[in-house]
């Protein structure tokens, strides 16, 4: 039996499957044409620390801020999808709703990982949904194999960032794999794939585990950019765990001293 959440994300992605196709023929998604469509305007500027993007309703229009003081440029991965973040926002019917009827007086957004705000973690997924469609996301993976190399193709394919493909990759559950985010030598937080062989990972707040690429960028300010061979004894406690089994762990390194490392069973292919 499936939780409201789950019955919630299905219905956001079929809506959001449904308009990316609707408006775009290709893989990259254009938020700009689309705003256009929907006689959205949008305006690049200069906002300090304000937001990444904000949605605004005013005299019966809705305008779209973003802001290029936190992104790197107007075309680049970030502001695609912050831009698809605030589309998200007009959208989802109980958040331009609660625009048009003065509920709240703006949305403003944030580029978070794990946002805790409900209705900006339903905008974040429905952006990753809007630049990564299902059906066109599950066809280039084609049953390849997780790697390093299938998730940069698929950043450049859809015009995503490392850190959306990956958080993508993950709910569609194309095979299992384990998402841990770390700052400061210490768990952030950890995220499994329903279907991953272990949880027994240390929980949040608790030091990362020595023998791994992520500690060691703690310890001593190592960059692996390359893919990292990494034992169940490494990571995991579960008791039943098969110590010498070998997983792939590749770090990638964010603004802010965070490490987000993913770790997947070695040479394990996508599910169909």
């Amino acid at each position: 039996m499936i939780s409201t959440f789950e019955y919630r994300q299905m219905e956001l992605q079929q809506l959001a499957d449904s308009i990316s196709l609707e408006y775009s023929s290709s893989s990259a998604f254009n938020p700009e044409s689309v705003a256009k469509q929907l006689k959205i305007t949008w305006s690049y500027g200069h906002y300090g620390n304000c937001f990444d993007g904000l949605l605004q309703h005013k005299y019966g229009r809705f305008h779209i801020f973003l802001n290029l003081d936190r992104q790197e440029n107007k075309t680049g991965a970030r502001m695609r999808y912050t831009f698809c973040h605030e589309l998200a926002h007009y959208f989802i019917d109980e958040h331009r709703n609660a625009l048009k009827n003065g509920q709240v007086v703006a949305h403003a957004s944030f580029n978070r990982l794990a946002a805790h705000n409900i209705a900006e973690r339903e905008a974040d997924f429905f952006a990753s949904c809007l630049l990564m469609p299902s059906k066109r996301f599950r066809s280039f993976c084609n049953r390849r194999p997780i790697c390093s190399k299938l998730i940069e193709d698929l950043a450049k394919e859809f015009g995503a960032s490392l850190s959306a493909v990956i958080f993508r990759y993950f709910h569609l559950s194309l095979s299992p794999i384990l998402i841990v985010l770390a700052k400061e030598g210490k768990v952030v937080w950890r995220l499994y794939s329903n279907d991953f062989k272990y949880r027994g990972v240390p929980a949040k707040d608790a030091p990362v585990p020595v023998n791994t690429a992520v500690h060691e960028f703690f310890s001593s300010g190592k960059e692996y950019q390359s893919e990292e061979i990494v034992f169940a004894d490494d990571w995991f406690t579960d008791e039943r765990r098969v110590k010498d089994e070998q997983f792939i762990e590749k770090c990638y390194y964010l603004p802010g001293k965070k490490v987000m490392s993913v770790i997947w069973k070695k040479g394990k292919e996508i599910n169909q």
